[in-house]
């Protein structure tokens, strides 16, 4: 026996069905907005803006995005509904916090120190970073690697590297290197504290910090380093060339991958929640072999150094 009621009820229980499923894949199908804010035109910012606008394109969830360069003026975007912001460089990281908006920013190409001291300013819940520095024990594990024979690193620290002191005090002794440490605050200081640190330790590890490492010291710094006969371990390519003798560092392509694969992660999950700043998952080993000849080291290949330290990083 059929009952007339509940027939009656089906057409319109189907039509409500069909307007909520329709109105339901409306919104599913509205792409994100992800905007990406580029310290400066530099190569190194657009091209870990690109990798990350490739992945986010390629993944599950629809997604939009802009790149917007460079930060330095209030950009259009922030009348627009943006659901996250990727933030570029220190600059972009600095001026992307300072607007005081509720989105979530990914930080990228940015050091531990930098972004922490942006962290300190704001009480910013949904901030995060891909970091632009190796963790340190990756670089104590170059060092082993590359130079067993040397257990003593020297370290110099300006002010935007001074808080990793206790991370590296720590890590030196984990490792069971002993380490020399110089701290400086003017540019006057660099060169006797240099050389305080040089003839009390066989290898210097240079640490990001402005102060320290920039394009006005890297000629005097790698001369003076050159003629204690220490090897300098570098952050970047660019050191190696410049006669440095190895690096490990994240080349953008590298970082726009795991920046790209973290925001893959806050699309597909349904809270929206950025997850915990990262270290470089992806990264490169640099060497010099002119200097590890003319201060006569024995260094193996830069592979055969990358695929140690990639099975090392595998196993933490």
């Amino acid at each position: 026996m059929h009952n007339g009621h509940g027939n009656s009820a089906t057409p319109i229980m189907k039509f409500a069905l069909a307007l909520l499923f329709a109105w339901a894949s409306v919104v599913s199908a509205a792409p994100a907005n992800i905007a990406i804010v580029l310290s400066d035109d530099s190569v190194p910012y657009q091209e870990t803006a690109n990798n990350i606008r490739v992945l986010v394109e390629q993944g599950a969830v629809r997604a939009a995005v802009s790149i917007y360069s460079p930060a330095g003026r209030k950009p259009d975007f922030v009348r627009e509904r943006q659901d996250l912001i990727v933030a570029v460089g220190v600059r972009a990281a600095q001026e992307m916090v300072a607007l005081n908006l509720t989105t979530p920013i990914l930080t990228t190409l940015i050091p531990r120190q930098a972004f922490e001291k942006i962290a300190r300013q704001r009480d910013y819940r949904q901030l995060s970073a891909v970091y632009l520095d190796q963790p340190l024990a990756r670089q104590m594990e170059l060092i082993r690697l590359a130079l067993p024979d040397r257990s003593r690193i020297g370290v110099v620290l300006g002010p935007e590297s001074q808080d990793a002191l206790n991370a590296l005090q720590l890590v030196a002794k984990e490792a069971r290197f002993g380490l020399a440490v110089e701290k400086i605050s003017a540019a006057e200081e660099l060169l006797p504290a240099l050389q305080r640190v040089l003839a009390d330790s066989d290898v210097l590890l240079a640490l990001p910090d402005s102060l320290v490492f920039n394009k006005g010291t890297v000629q005097s710094l790698l001369l003076t380093t050159y003629r204690y006969q220490d090897p300098v371990i570098g952050f970047s390519q660019a050191y190696v060339k410049a006669g440095a003798l190895a690096a490990v560092y994240s080349t953008p392509e590298q970082a726009g991958r795991q920046a790209g694969e973290m925001l893959q992660q806050v699309l597909a999950g349904k809270s929206w929640v950025l997850p915990p700043p990262e270290y470089p998952k992806y990264f490169s080993v640099s060497l010099n072999y002119q200097v590890a000849r003319s201060l006569a080291i024995n260094v193996s290949d830069e592979m055969a150094l990358y695929q140690k330290l990639k099975r090392t990083a595998e196993q933490e």
